[in-house]
């Protein structure tokens, strides 16, 4: 068998498709652990903010809060 270049431009094509997939779910994984963090803390409680709700409030507050 030999390899063509449109072989390898599938084969290039293929692996960036998978690439991409993978870090939209690892974002989509994020988010969703970033609201199960902020969710856990009681409403109305004042205190500390651990390292990890930081980040996901600074990551919650770089989106937009509603779309054009």
């Amino acid at each position: 068998m030999q390899l063509q270049r449109s072989d390898l431009i599938g084969g290039a094509c293929a692996a960036l498709a998978l690439g991409l997939i993978a870090w939209l779910s690892l974002d989509s994984w994020a988010i969703s652990r970033c609201e199960e963090i902020l969710s856990a803390t009681p409403a109305g409680e004042a205190g500390q903010v651990s390292p990890e709700q930081a980040r996901c409030l600074k990551r919650q507050n770089q989106r937009p809060a509603t779309e054009n």
